[in-house]
């Protein structure tokens, strides 16, 4: 009997080695500018304006949350964006512009609208870098202005902001996205109103 009980008790211990831990998950996160805001004043362009898709480097059409440190890039093990980069930053582009009144109207590549007009742009970088002790964020875009109907290019521009990460947290670094984000887009809208 006290032999059962034993091998009860070991049988016990060693399938409770056995069992697999449950790690941390990976938690979403959704890029967003801080705010839509108006960049300029009036409308200036009565065509229609297409976005494209954002193009770039395959490390940059993924869901991963980047970082270069002694440069390597690296990904964060427990977070990511929520939908793929280049897909959310195109809805954004989309949104923004529209919000600006820069153009009669403004498409994405999924509608089957006529645009007169096409966005390209080139996601370069997109990464935190950690210099040290400290990091900032680093987001570099290329931009090309395309008449639709004789595939001229109108001009081109290249974006590209720095911006520290305050608090030295994941959600600083949200932040710092979100503001190198913003002067992405004023940067972009004045220059789409000049062209």
């Amino acid at each position: 009997m006290k032999f059962n009980i034993v091998l009860i008790f070991i049988v016990i211990f060693i399938s409770g080695c056995s069992l697999k831990r449950v790690g941390q998950k990976p938690q979403n996160y959704k890029l967003e500018p801080t705010k839509y805001e108006r960049y300029v004043s009036s409308r200036k362009d009565y065509r229609t304006l297409r976005v494209q898709r954002v193009e770039g480097d395959r490390i940059v059409h993924t869901r991963a949350l980047l970082y270069k440190q002694n440069g390597a890039l690296k990904v964060y093990k427990y977070a990511r964006w929520s939908d793929y980069l280049t897909t959310r930053l195109q809805q954004i582009l989309t949104e923004a512009l529209e919000e600006q009144h820069i153009f009669k109207s403004v498409v994405s590549s999924k509608s089957f609208a006529v645009a007169d007009l096409l966005l390209e742009s080139s996601l370069e970088n997109f990464e935190e870098v950690y210099k040290g002790s400290d990091s900032y964020v680093y987001v570099k875009i290329r931009f090309r202005l395309v008449k639709r109907s004789d595939a001229k290019v109108i001009g081109s521009i290249l974006i590209e902001h720095k911006v520290d990460v305050e608090e030295k947290n994941l959600r600083g670094v949200l932040d710092a996205y979100s503001k190198a984000l913003d002067l992405t887009l004023k940067d972009l809208s004045e220059w789409l109103h000049e062209t």
